[in-house]
C-alpha cells in the first residue's frame, strides 16, 4: 500500500493510499469513483484499513491517515476531543483537495465522521458509520484502566471479544500488533474524547446519505447504539456483516467493501 506524509495543521501526517506513489506534497489521484476517506478508531491507525482500501480501489479512490499521535503521524497525545479530530479530518481533506468525500469511520472514527458531517453539512457526499453509535458505550472503568496503562501501572489491554468467535489466531495477532503502534497516552485521550461526546440530540440535522454497519458478533451495547443511530437518522440504511465482530475492517474487508460499493451505487 503506497504511503507518504503531508503537513496538516503543522502535524506531519502519515497517509495510506492506493494507486501509484506520487511526488512529495502531491496528493494521490482521486478521480476514480468516489473519494472515500477512512477514519480509524480509538488507539488505531490508518493501516487497519489496508485490506479495505485495496478492495475499494477497483471502483473508488480510498485513502486513510493516522490521526496525530497515532501510528506514524507526529505527536504523542490524542487531539482530545471528537470535535478537534473532525476539524483535523476536514483540514486533511482540504489539503488534499478532496471535495465532498465519502467518510467511512470505524469505532471512534465513526463519531469523527458524524461530527464532520454535522459541522460541514454540504461538504460530505455520504457517511459509512461502522461499529459505533451517536455516543460511546465505554464506561468509566475502561477509561480509568487505560489511564493506568498510560502511567505504566497496568498492562496494555487486548480483548478477543472485539473479534468474531472463530477469528483466526493470525488475525488476532495482527489486531494486537496494530494496537502497539499507538502510544497509550493517545489511546487514553481518545477514550476520554469518546465518553465526552454525543450527537444523540443532533441526528435530525444529518443530511448526507448514511449507511450504518456492524458485525454479526458485535457486543450487545454497541448493537443497541447502532440500532438507535440508524433509527435516529432519516433514510439511514443498515447492514450486518456475517463473520465479523467489532473490528470490521480487519475481519471482513471484502464484505465491507462490497457493502460500501452497493450503498454508493444507490440513488441518493
Amino acid at each position: 500500500m503506497p504511503q507518504k506524509y503531508f503537513l496538516i495543521d503543522g502535524v506531519a501526517t502519515f497517509v495510506h493510499h492506493t494507486g501509484a506513489t506520487t511526488l512529495p506534497g502531491v496528493a494521490p489521484a482521486s478521480g476514480a469513483g468516489e473519494a472515500i476517506v477512512c477514519l480509524h478508531g480509538a488507539g488505531g491507525n490508518g493501516d487497519q484499513f489496508a485490506a479495505l482500501l485495496a478492495k475499494l480501489a477497483d471502483r473508488h479512490s480510498p485513502i486513510a491517515f493516522d490521526q496525530p499521535g497515532h501510528g506514524r503521524s507526529a505527536g504523542l497525545d490524542s487531539l482530545g476531543s471528537v470535535e478537534r479530530m473532525a476539524a483535523f479530518a476536514a483540514a486533511f481533506c482540504a489539503k488534499l483537495g478532496l471535495e465532498r468525500p465519502v467518510l467511512l469511520g470505524h469505532g471512534l472514527g465513526a463519531a469523527v465522521a458524524l461530527e464532520y458531517a454535522l459541522e460541514h453539512p454540504d461538504g460530505v457526499r455520504a457517511l459509512v458509520l461502522c461499529s459505533h453509535g451517536a455516543r460511546s458505550e465505554l464506561g468509566a472503568a475502561e477509561v480509568d484502566h487505560m489511564r493506568r496503562v498510560s502511567e505504566g501501572k497496568e498492562r496494555r489491554p487486548f480483548s478477543k471479544d472485539l473479534f468474531a468467535p472463530d477469528c483466526s489466531p493470525e488475525l488476532l495477532r495482527a489486531g494486537f500488533m496494530q494496537g502497539l503502534k499507538t502510544d497509550p497516552r493517545a489511546t487514553y485521550g481518545d477514550l476520554r474524547a469518546a465518553t465526552g461526546w454525543s450527537a444523540e440530540d443532533r441526528l435530525g440535522n444529518v443530511s448526507p446519505p448514511v449507511l450504518v454497519v456492524r458485525g454479526e458478533h458485535e457486543r450487545e451495547g454497541v448493537v443497541a447504539l447502532t440500532d438507535a443511530l440508524a433509527a435516529g437518522i432519516a433514510g439511514a440504511r443498515t447492514v450486518t456483516l456475517p463473520g465479523a465482530g467489532h473490528m470490521l475492517p480487519l475481519e471482513q474487508p471484502e464484505a465491507l467493501a462490497a457493502a460500501v460499493c452497493d450503498f454508493l451505487a444507490e440513488p441518493s
